[in-house]
């Protein structure tokens, strides 16, 4: 590949970053305000209010980290463009603050993951399946991802990287990467499989004498858990190939920027296609969007309709 071809790959990676997270952050801020809106002016029940506040929280977490990445690659683009520098405090913030969110994000899967454990294996504790504890759930997993980073913090681990105007954790930081990706990504996803095998050999080993009803609902937290494993499936899938850039860096000893915009881009595409899955993948979600787009339609349709009337009534006196 010869230096046009990899200045003009450079550029073009950030940029698409830029396009994809602004679209990221627009559709997740529409379906936030949307349910938020629902839950304000209509009587919910209570499993379905929970189920709402957790898809809050993961959309609120797809809003703040597409965001962040979305700036962050401005100043990539910036700096191809002008050559400016971004070293300074204020960078070294905003890579700490990526990493918080990012981490904060996986493990609000892990919050999903625990309310549906605890329905399905401890029905009788109803302490549990109170809303406002979920709604608690989402500044801890903030907290809880900070105090995860501090070590991160004492290493000095996030440093500003030339070839990319931002700052991160480089790849030769292998203490740095490895603590990064084992708490981040290895641990929620470790989670949420012990759950999964948890809650699958619970089903199975339940009694042929549960009555109906508890049996469909067995059925329908486990076929979301298998909803929400499959998303992160995908998350992991599509961050696969910078991921893999990144390693083969390492082991090369040649730093290319262009690893980490490719897992930038890569990371953003997932955020757009998430939020689509996550509307497809629950019920009560998707009828609660599909009713309001279905109204905005409506709405200017019944308008044209009456115009219509009105003017060949018109026409008819005239």
């Amino acid at each position: 590949m010869n230096n046009n071809t990899t200045r003009t790959a450079d550029f073009v990676l950030p940029l698409f970053t830029v396009i994809f997270g602004s679209i990221a952050s627009i559709m997740s801020a529409m379906i936030l305000f949307i349910v938020i809106y629902h839950q304000h002016k209509n009587r919910v029940t209570k499993e379905k209010r929970i189920t709402l506040i957790l898809c809050v929280n993961i959309y609120l977490c797809i809003f703040l980290w597409s965001t962040i990445l979305m700036l962050l690659n401005i100043r990539t683009v910036l700096g191809d463009l002008y050559g400016l520098s971004f070293d300074s405090i204020q960078c070294i913030f905003y890579g700490y603050i990526d990493l918080n969110i990012s981490g904060t994000f996986y493990y609000g899967f892990v919050t999903q993951a625990f309310y549906r454990f605890c329905r399905i294996i401890y029905p009788a504790y109803r302490w549990y399946q109170v809303y406002w504890l979920y709604i608690i759930a989402v500044p801890l997993q903030f907290i809880m991802a900070c105090l995860v980073m501090c070590p991160l913090y004492f290493w000095h681990a996030v440093v500003y990287m030339p070839g990319l105007y931002h700052c991160f954790i480089p790849i030769q930081n292998i203490l740095g990467i490895v603590w990064m990706f084992f708490f981040f990504y290895g641990l929620p996803v470790f989670f949420l499989s012990v759950t999964y095998i948890r809650i699958t050999r619970y089903i199975h080993q339940q009694s042929t004498n549960q009555t109906i009803a508890v049996k469909r609902r067995q059925a329908r937290d486990f076929v979301v858990i298998k909803r929400i494993m499959a998303q992160i499936n995908m998350l992991f899938t599509l961050a696969l190939p910078g991921t893999i850039l990144m390693i083969i860096s390492y082991v090369t000893g040649n730093t290319y920027p262009v690893h980490y915009r490719v897992a930038w881009l890569s990371i953003e595409l997932s955020l757009i296609i998430l939020s689509i899955l996550m509307i497809v993948m629950t019920p009560q979600l998707k009828t609660i969007v599909i009713s309001k787009w279905k109204r905005d339609r409506v709405i200017p349709v019944a308008a044209t309709v009456g115009n219509s009337v009105a003017t060949r009534t018109v026409g008819t006196l005239q």
